[in-house]
């Protein structure tokens, strides 16, 4: 059997020999005994980069009745890509008492480097996305585009996630159209099959297209979303941004206050602290507050105006965020907290240190009459 014939699965984690052919000979150069070699054993992985690759472990010797396998060398690393030798005809190796894991272990566990998350891992064992694989890149599928007035496009996506409904992954390459996506923008698509039983994978990419809590959770895609605006600013860009805004999660940074007994304990340990010359004591001292705590949402000023911030992940306020409590709210919730804050905000900013979007406070109103894309979870039956 070989790669053409069989996929990536058969090889995917497993011990195979391979003959040696011109196109392997040079790969066990400097392993020990590769002078009276016949055959190469190795391990297959993926490389998502690189594509399907087959680690070198040993060479070895092959009769009509046994394989043996010498040495292998941990001063040698040597790479096959499936590319190369894909029409080449391999023999699976039993190991079935792991033997051979064990003697070959260290360079095995070198390749744990490039395993990929476990919801990609679990997308591997998909054979039904495998008739829309690349034939080396297993993560990268082919994804049909699909919008009113478009022409169906096919793009390549890698997987990168998992959502209850659908799969997750990054555009890329750049469409031809404008479906409102580019180049390394995170898309849900999904898979159906077509009359003929043939399994294609698709995205809807009209406004509105359903989306999980999972989807959003991260905050990346409202960060793409407002990226491609900035790019180029579209009503249909503008409208994804705000849609998406809608089912958000945000991070509001507040800066907390205490109760008058409260401050006057934090201001006594303090004190002595510094009376003792040991102000690091403090450090990673848990206290333990008597009062209700108010958590106040910061206010940035720009000019004579005010904005309410938010941010799409923690990670996006940098330093700035060190200095504030940072309390995750819905931005339904926010547009709340921003029309009562004491001051008159101009608007909501989100990402304000990076890539930053300003809603108007006059869009606060269209936001929330828009309807959710959230997908609901069916519950199980008590």
């Amino acid at each position: 059997m070989n790669y053409k014939e069989t996929g990536f699965r058969a090889l995917y984690h497993r011990l195979s020999a391979f003959p040696i052919t011109d196109a392997i000979r040079g790969s066990i150069e400097g392993f020990p005994d590769a002078d009276r070699a016949n055959c190469v054993l190795t391990y297959g992985y993926m490389d998502q980069e690189a594509g399907f690759t087959l680690e070198v472990l040993a060479a070895g010797s092959r009769t009509e009745k046994r394989m043996r396998f010498f040495d292998g060398s941990d001063a040698c690393a040597s790479k096959i890509r499936i590319s190369a030798v894909e029409e080449i005809e391999f023999n699976l190796v039993k190991d079935p008492k792991g033997a051979l894991r064990k003697r070959y272990a260290e360079k095995i566990s070198i390749l744990c480097s490039y395993d990929a998350p476990e919801e990609v891992e679990k997308t591997r064992t998909f054979s039904f996305l495998d008739g829309c694989r690349h034939r080396y890149l297993i993560d990268d599928v082919l994804v049909t585009l699909e919008k009113a007035g478009l022409q169906p496009e096919r793009c390549w996506i890698r997987i990168t996630s998992l959502g209850e409904h659908c799969i997750m992954g990054t555009l890329l390459n750049e469409p031809y159209q404008d479906f409102g996506c580019h180049e390394g923008q995170k898309i849900a698509f999904n898979v159906r099959e077509t009359d003929g039983g043939r399994i294609v994978c698709y995205t809807d990419m009209n406004q509105g297209a359903k989306l999980t809590e999972e989807d959003l959770e991260d905050g990346s895609m409202l960060k793409t979303a407002i990226h491609v605006f900035l790019t180029e600013r579209t009503k249909e860009h503008l409208i994804d941004v705000l849609t998406l805004l809608r089912d958000s999660y945000v991070w509001i940074p507040c800066t907390a206050i205490f109760g008058d007994a409260d401050r006057e304990a934090l201001d006594r340990a303090v004190a002595e602290a510094e009376e003792k010359g040991n102000l690091k004591s403090l450090v990673g001292h848990t206290f333990t507050s008597q009062q209700s705590i108010r958590l106040v949402p910061d206010i940035l000023r720009n000019g004579d105006k005010f904005f309410f911030p938010v941010f799409s992940a923690e990670e996006e306020t940098g330093e700035y965020g060190n200095g504030f409590s940072m309390v995750q709210s819905h931005f339904l919730e926010a547009i709340a907290k921003a029309r009562g804050n004491d001051r008159k905000v101009s608007g909501i900013v989100v990402n304000a240190f990076s890539e930053p979007f300003v809603l108007d406070v006059d869009l606060f109103g269209l936001v929330e009459k828009l309807n959710s894309r959230i997908v609901e979870e069916p519950r199980d039956n008590e």
